[in-house]
This record gives C-alpha cells, structure tokens and sequence, in this order.
C-alpha cells in the first residue's frame, strides 16, 4: 500500500502560533512526499496511488488551506513593514501553489475517471512538490525568524485566538 509515512507528530497547538505553523510544514511535506511517490505506481498500482493521492489533496485542501489563511490573515498583517518583500514573494507563491494545485486537481478527476494522464500527472506534480519545498524553506527560515523577532506577546496571543478560530477550538 501506498501511503502518508507520518514521523511522530511535533506536539505544537494554536497557542504556539509559530511552532504550529512549523509543525504543519512538516505535516504538509509528507503529503508532498505522498504526491510524488504516488505518480511512480499510477500505472501498475493505480488504484492504491489514487487513494493515498486523495488522501494526501484531503489534507492539502483542509489543514493546507486553514495553514495559508494562518499566514495571509493571520501572521502577514502583523508584520513590520521591512518583510513587506519577503510577504510579497510569500503570497505570490500561495498564489501559484494554488494554480499549480488546481491543475493537478483536474488531473487526478481524469485520472479517476479512467484516463491515462500519468506523464501528465508527474508534469505538474514535480514542479508543485519543488515550489512547495523552496516555500516552506523560506518560510521555515525567514518568515519564522522574522516573526520572532518583530511580533509582541500580544501579536502572538491574537495569532493564537485567530487560529483556534479557524479549526472551531
């Protein structure tokens, strides 16, 4: 079977906004890992690919989508206006993640149906997985330490509320 290889779980909640946001990076790069693992067994193990493809776009479209809003709600319009750039690029790749995304969507709605798209799959899948890996490591690297550095208790306390918001906590 293929399947989302889970390391043990950093314990990390919404009341440590940063930590979480790091934690869900970790969570998010194993469904990417999913993703591309999967398009090697399309054409001999195609229905197992598929689940653990569904199991992994699951992910990406409910915590996945709760992360971004974190960061674009949440985190970015607390930050001082010297990581205005680096936001800039941030939200831009939020953007193109997302056409990336709903390309690959398609794909696998055809795939499903019964078409062979597996060069096709793999096309789109490779360079979204390649996106998302530079972003997390940009994020991981300069956004958290930035935020470290410029947000107040109080900035964090209101990350946190907004955050148990979104997941109904």
């Amino acid at each position: 079977m293929i399947s989302i290889r889970l390391q043990p779980e950093t314990v990390a909640t919404p009341d440590q906004p940063l930590d979480h946001l790091v934690a869900c990076h970790r969570r998010i790069e194993e469904r990417l890992d999913t993703l591309e693992r999967a398009a090697a067994h399309l054409a001999g193990r195609r229905g197992e690919a598929l689940a653990a493809i569904r199991n992994a776009c699951a992910f990406l479209e409910s915590s996945g989508a709760i992360h971004t809003r974190d960061e674009e709600e949440s985190l970015f319009p607390r930050l001082p206006a010297q990581a205005e750039p680096l936001v800039r690029t941030l939200a831009a790749e939020h953007e193109e993640a997302e056409r990336l995304y709903g390309i690959l969507k398609d794909l696998v709605n055809r795939i499903e149906a019964g078409e062979t798209l597996d060069a096709e799959y793999r096309s789109v899948v490779g360079p979204l997985v390649a996106l998302y890996r530079e972003h997390i490591r940009r994020e991981d690297s300069e956004l958290i330490d930035v935020s470290r550095a410029a947000l107040t208790g109080e900035d964090l306390s209101a990350i946190a509320a907004e955050m148990r918001q979104r997941r109904g906590l």
